[in-house]
């Protein structure tokens, strides 16, 4: 197998080196770390009383630093975890309050930060949620005082609305409005805290986002025994209180935002018109917003085909500039810039007002580090991010800075990574282990695909 990348490590600074190179062979996509977190708090919420009926078993769950910030926040909740023998498999007493934490510390994940938000403002005493890094510096909490305070709880703001953030309850239920159009992540927590308030929950949604997320939140409610009902629009939810969740088995569907960059390093790096990669794990009907890569792909003129959950990806002779609105599915911006980038033509995404608060500005990033490798970015439109691709004969980036730069992203990193195998020479990219925050294993698994 022919390493192409080396790794460094200067005061916890990772380098990696990608050479210009194809890919071709199997892989098996991440778990998802959207479904898994919700699992798992699902899983908590499982009161005491369900119980010797049985432990939740969450088979498939591979872990990344978000998905094991979540079990550290349930376990510090009172649920107890087991491990199955084969590691991959967790089951998961409920439990939750069985003890009540001072603080809970949910990494540098937007999600956690705002799913276990509500749910510790269940608890009748004071719990501080906190983090690191990026997550102490970007607004997830500043959408969530009021319509808590609206709920009954108590709480206590951190400055500019980052965290940390301290909470107490019981929320009571009632009826409060709530924003949408930065995150749907509020949303679902409000979802899986509620069921336990005493009384019924009304939420009145303004402008709904990311759609498909709460779909899938509302799938893993029905999975643990909780009823919502909605609107058709999402604009507005109705969940009853004093409901119990139950205890249940799911297996964890693999990420289709993870994957994305693995399907794009089919469709611009495998051996043109040649055998592509097959992606395996990934639900063709799946709920995940990312899963509109397809749609990307197939507007790009990939070679594509799929057999049940596995997908394979080739690449044409050319690749045509497309049109796209991501405003559902932010994640998938760095993966489409890395496809749009070995396209002919000026590729137009739509949607760029969903990533200011990212891991990075990713927009902005994305707009310094292609440019690296020769690719301009213009973001002068309003929501709109135009790209020009490829233009050399050779069908080649030409690098102009070989030396890209994560921002401690790790979409960032993975895009630019695979992208950098069409570059007419190799470039380094520094904070490579930011990949670990959603998909631990990709610089493996990239070393894997590739053939010099």
């Amino acid at each position: 197998m022919l390493q192409h990348y080396i790794q460094q490590s200067h005061s916890n600074l990772t380098i990696k080196e990608i050479k210009p190179g194809k890919l071709s062979g199997r892989i098996a996509s991440p778990t998802s770390k959207s479904y898994a977190q919700r699992a798992l708090a699902a899983a908590l919420l499982v009161p005491e009383s369900a119980h010797p009926a049985g432990w939740s078993e969450l088979r498939r769950m591979g872990l990344c630093n978000d998905t094991s910030a979540a079990l550290d926040a349930i376990q510090r909740l009172g649920a107890s975890v087991r491990y199955g023998d084969n590691r991959d498999t967790y089951y998961i007493e409920g439990g939750f309050l069985r003890q009540s934490p001072a603080e809970l510390h949910i990494g540098e994940s937007g999600l956690s930060a705002r799913l276990f938000t509500p749910i510790a403002a269940q608890s009748p005493t004071p719990i501080t949620i906190t983090g690191h890094g990026s997550i102490l510096r970007r607004p997830v909490a500043a959408s969530m005082v009021e319509p808590l305070r609206r709920l009954g709880a108590t709480v206590t703001d951190g400055a500019n609305g980052c965290l940390p953030l301290t909470v107490s309850g019981p929320l009571r239920g009632g009826t409060v409005e709530v924003d949408g159009s930065l995150s749907s992540q509020f949303i679902t927590g409000l979802l899986m805290a509620s069921p336990l308030s005493s009384s019924e929950t009304r939420l009145l949604v303004r402008q709904p986002r990311s759609i498909p997320y709460l779909a899938m939140t509302l799938e893993v409610l029905r999975t643990f025994g909780i009823e919502v009902s909605h609107a058709p629009d999402y604009t507005g939810f109705v969940i009853p209180g004093g409901q119990q969740y139950r205890p249940t088995v799911c297996s964890i569907e693999g990420d289709w935002s993870g994957a994305s960059c693995l399907l794009v390093g089919g469709a611009i790096a495998s051996e043109p018109r040649g055998a592509g990669i097959i992606v395996e794990n990934l639900h063709p009907r799946s709920l995940q917003a990312d899963r509109a890569i397809i749609t990307a792909l197939e507007r790009a003129g990939a070679i594509l085909a799929s057999s049940g959950h596995l997908w394979t990806v080739g690449r044409p002779a050319t690749l045509r500039s497309f049109e796209f609105d991501a405003t559902d599915c932010p994640d998938l911006f760095p993966a489409l810039a890395a496809l749009a980038a070995c396209c002919s033509g000026t590729t137009v995404l739509r949607g760029t007002s969903r990533l200011t608060h990212k891991e990075s500005d990713r927009a902005a990033t994305l707009a310094a580090e292609f440019g690296k490798l020769g690719v301009e970015i213009d973001l002068s439109t309003p929501d709109t991010m135009s790209i020009r691709g490829i233009s050399t004969p050779d069908g080649s980036l030409t690098v102009r800075d070989a030396r890209l730069e994560s921002h401690n992203d790790h979409r960032i990193a993975m895009a630019t990574a695979v992208a950098a195998l069409r570059a007419d020479r190799p470039v380094t990219i520094s904070h490579a282990e930011a990949v670990e925050k959603s998909y631990p294993d990709f610089w493996n698994d990239l070393d894997t695909l590739y053939t010099a």
